[in-house]
C-alpha cells in the first residue's frame, strides 16, 4: 500500500536565491533558502511567512550599511584564509548536494572544510564534519529578529539567564560577551522564537550586540542583530574543533521565568 502522507521534509532543487542556485527545504515549522555555493542561508521563513536573514546581494557592500543586506546570513563560519565567505550567503566558495531526502552536505572547492545539514520536522541541524586544522571558525546568526529591526521590542535570552531586554550597540563598543551553550530570540507580542544551540560545550567567548545600517546605531532605519558562537568583536572565530548546532523556531513568545525555562526544556529534548 501506498502512503498518501506529506513528508515531514521535503527538498526542492534548481531554486534560484539572490541570484544563486539553492536548495528550497520546507518542513512543518520553517522553510530555509540554502545557497548551494555558499553552503549558507540566504533565508529561513517561520511558519508565518515571517524571514528572520533577509540577505541581499549588492554592487556595494560595505560597513555599517550592509547589516542590512549582505552582512545577513547564518551559519557564516569561515572568515579569514583563502576559504572565507564558506558559508556566507553571497559567495561562491562552496559545492552542496542532497545525500538523503533530508539532508544536505557542502564541500569547500579548497577541500578544506565540510558539513552537513539534517532538516527535521521542528528543527535543522548543523554537523562539521571535516576543519581545516590551521583556521578558526565561529557560527554566526546575523540577520533582523522576527524580520525587523527594532532592538527596543526585541527580547533574548540564554542557557544562563533570560528572557532579556538588553540592547547592546555595536556601534558604541557596547556588546555583550559570554559563555553560552543555547541562546534564543523573540519580539514581543510575536509567537515565535528563534533558538541556536551549540550540542558540544566549551568555555570560548560568545557575543551579542545589534548593528545598525547607520552611524545612528540602534536608533538605525535598519540593520541586524550579530550572534556568535565562538566570537571575538573583531570578527575573530575561535572555534578551533568539530561541532555540531541546532537550529528552529518554538512556537510561543518568551515573557518571563516559566517561559524561559520551558524552552530551554525543549531546546534539550531535541538534542538528547
Amino acid at each position: 500500500m501506498i502512503s498518501s502522507c506529506k513528508p515531514q521534509v521535503e527538498i526542492t532543487d534548481d531554486v534560484i536565491s539572490e541570484k544563486q542556485p539553492s536548495f528550497k527545504i520546507a518542513t512543518p515549522t520553517a522553510t530555509y533558502l540554502y545557497q548551494k555555493e555558499a553552503g549558507g542561508f540566504s533565508s529561513i521563513y517561520d511558519a508565518n511567512g515571517t524571514d528572520w536573514i533577509q540577505f541581499h546581494k549588492t554592487d556595494s557592500a560595505g560597513y555599517p550599511h550592509s547589516s542590512a543586506s549582505d552582512y545577513r546570513g547564518l551559519p557564516n563560519l569561515v572568515y579569514g584564509s583563502d576559504d572565507s565567505g564558506s558559508g556566507h550567503p553571497g559567495f561562491k566558495k562552496m559545492t552542496s548536494e542532497q545525500i538523503s531526502e533530508n539532508r544536505i552536505r557542502s564541500t569547500s572547492m579548497s577541500g578544506k572544510w565540510q558539513w552537513s545539514w539534517t532538516f527535521h520536522e521542528n528543527y535543522a541541524a548543523l554537523n562539521i564534519e571535516k576543519i581545516d586544522p590551521d583556521q578558526a571558525y565561529f557560527f554566526l546568526y546575523e540577520g533582523p529578529i522576527a524580520g525587523t529591526f527594532s532592538p527596543a521590542t526585541h527580547y533574548w535570552g540564554t542557557d544562563i539567564a533570560g528572557p532579556m531586554n538588553k540592547q547592546p550597540d555595536f556601534m558604541e563598543d557596547s556588546i555583550l560577551y559570554g559563555k553560552w551553550q543555547t541562546v534564543y530570540f523573540g519580539n514581543r507580542e510575536y509567537d515565535k522564537t528563534f533558538f541556536l544551540k551549540q550540542k558540544e560545550a566549551d568555555t570560548l567567548q560568545d557575543m551579542y550586540a545589534y548593528l545598525g545600517n547607520s552611524p545612528n546605531g540602534n536608533q538605525s532605519p535598519d540593520g541586524m542583530v550579530v550572534f556568535g558562537f565562538g566570537r571575538e568583536k573583531v570578527t575573530m572565530p575561535l572555534l578551533t574543533s568539530k561541532n555540531s548546532f541546532i537550529i528552529g523556531f518554538y512556537n510561543h513568545e518568551i515573557e518571563d521565568a516559566k517561559g524561559h525555562k520551558t524552552i530551554l526544556r525543549y531546546i534539550d529534548r531535541l538534542t538528547r
